[in-house]
């Protein structure tokens, strides 16, 4: 018997937080409190300026981490060194590095840090940041936190380490006194996995707005503007030794990207690069899909391909608006090289090379160009431009602009060119809103039942149950289909009622 209205259900499991010591810190306090927090303890940090250093080593869980926070989210503590560097201002750690970090991960585990403000973190050797993770420290999360005037924003990174960034701001951060052989960025990722979302990134005082040397990186759904040298970059992992093969993977999604009047490298925007002359057997890959560049009218290569060492790099750019530049991409070596992509708008003096179906015009139609209002107006060439066939669509996009910044809103589509859909209403998600709850919903075509949710959650997996008590949920395994709404699954002629269940 097929039934007509499958029974389906929705349950968003998150895990559930075993309760710990709550721990409140105030100005007059040292880093003794905040580095004695053990898994489930909840750090409450008062509003207020602190120079001490914090050297963080739990292992916590992920269903028991470290929460470590600011009281007052409006009123952010602040951790400023002043003229004072790192490694001379208070703190446990004693080994010749305690410069590196104001804040120090070394090995740990799940931690989750938000609300606050990193300032003027700079050691002797011009490489400190407000944030340092090492020694295979995972499942660091940042959130709403702003990092500035540091020699590095954020960096780190080894072995199998995992940093995640949401809704932070990083700017103005770099030292001048660093060499161009080892220059300071807004992000200097060395390893592991680094992925950031919902971030404003610009700025960056010497070099690059993210430097990043991790094996996979996902950046989507940020706004980059403005970097001093050219906007970021995919280089070798530090970890890599040996004969390989090695591979490194950075996904760009979503971010729009400004670049400078005038950069130090008017050449490039975005570089991979193998800058380890020992590391031979190495494949960098990148792929770009529904980011909006803004040039700044030359002809820097949005994707640089830096290979003439004859490094392995594959790329692929479909969906992507490429405005204020005459050059998509620039392949030093073709004969390692692999370049695809299709459906980017491009100005009309661009070359598309190998891409396919470009749609070129002499503007992309901005809503607002001058006030950085890259929203697309109703007569755009952008507008269901976009190829739905391509991997990874885009079910979010950042909200809205260098003033209200560092928020996500559900994107109704991914029919348009570019980091904004015509047609998104939804309201802005900022980084203490409640985050939406997908839809699960079922309808019958003939002897089978398809279920179907929003494209914002195509990250969620679909458990199946044939009994709700007890459940005994299991992956569905079924074939998952994406289009430009959202994703879909067919249950072939069930016999029998089942259960069904979006978990993140």
């Amino acid at each position: 018997m097929i039934p007509r209205a499958l029974p389906l259900l929705l349950l968003l499991f998150t895990g559930c937080l075993a309760r710990g010591a709550v721990i409140n810190v105030q100005p007059g306090d040292n880093y003794s409190k905040i580095e004695a927090a053990h898994p489930g303890d909840q750090v409450l940090i008062a509003p207020g300026s602190y120079a001490f250093r914090v050297y963080l080593t739990q292992q916590a869980t992920p269903t028991n981490p470290i929460v470590i926070q600011a009281q007052d989210p409006a009123n952010p503590p602040v951790w400023d060194f002043g003229t004072t560097l790192v490694e001379n201002a208070p703190g446990s750690y004693t080994a010749g590095d305690r410069g590196r970090g104001g804040w120090q991960f070394s090995g740990a585990k799940n931690y989750s840090i938000s609300g606050i403000v990193f300032r003027n973190c700079r050691t002797a050797s011009f490489n400190s940041a407000g944030i340092r993770y090492y020694y295979g420290s995972t499942n660091i999360y940042v959130k709403d936190c702003v990092f500035t005037q540091n020699d590095n924003g954020i960096t780190g990174g080894s072995q199998d380490s995992a940093l995640t960034v949401e809704f932070c701001e990083i700017y103005a951060n770099g030292n001048t006194n660093a060499s161009a052989s080892s220059p300071t960025h807004n992000l200097y990722i060395y390893g592991g996995t680094f992925t950031m979302r919902y971030c404003y990134v610009h700025d960056s005082v010497q070099a690059e707005n993210f430097h990043i040397r991790s094996r996979n990186v996902t950046l989507e759904y940020n706004w980059f503007a403005r970097a001093k040298n050219y906007e970021g970059d995919l280089m070798t992992d530090d970890d890599f030794t040996g004969a390989g093969p090695y591979s490194q993977a950075m996904t760009l999604r979503g971010n729009v990207i400004l670049q400078a009047a005038a950069p130090s490298n008017h050449g490039q925007v975005i570089a991979l690069y193998n800058d380890n002359s020992s590391v031979t057997n190495l494949t960098l890959s990148l792929r770009a899909a529904y980011n909006t560049f803004i040039g700044n009218g030359g002809n820097a290569a949005f994707v640089h391909l830096s290979n003439a060492d004859k490094t392995r790099m594959n790329v692929e750019e479909s969906d992507n608006i490429l405005f204020g530049t005459t050059q998509p991409y620039l392949i030093e070596n073709a004969g390692f090289a692999s370049l695809s992509g299709q459906n980017n708008w491009l100005q009309t003096n661009a070359a598309p090379g190998m891409l396919s179906g470009s749609i070129q015009s002499a503007a992309p139609g901005f809503r607002n160009a001058a006030t950085k209002d890259y929203t697309l107006s109703t007569r755009s060439a952008c507008i269901g431009a976009a190829s739905p066939s391509v991997y990874g669509l885009p079910g979010k996009e950042y909200f809205r602009n260098e003033i209200t910044n560092r928020f996500w809103r559900i994107r109704s589509a991914a029919r348009d060119l570019g980091s904004f859909e015509s047609t998104s209403t939804s309201s802005p998600i900022g980084p203490y809103d409640p985050v939406p709850r997908p839809m699960l919903a079922a309808s019958v075509t003939g002897s089978n039942v398809v279920l179907n949710w929003p494209l914002f959650a195509q990250d969620f997996q679909l458990d199946q149950s044939s009994s709700i008590s007890p459940a005994g949920w299991a992956p569905s395994g079924l074939a998952l289909s994406t289009n430009a709404t959202g994703v879909s699954v067919i249950v072939v002629a069930p016999s029998e009622s089942q259960f069904f269940r979006l978990q993140k």
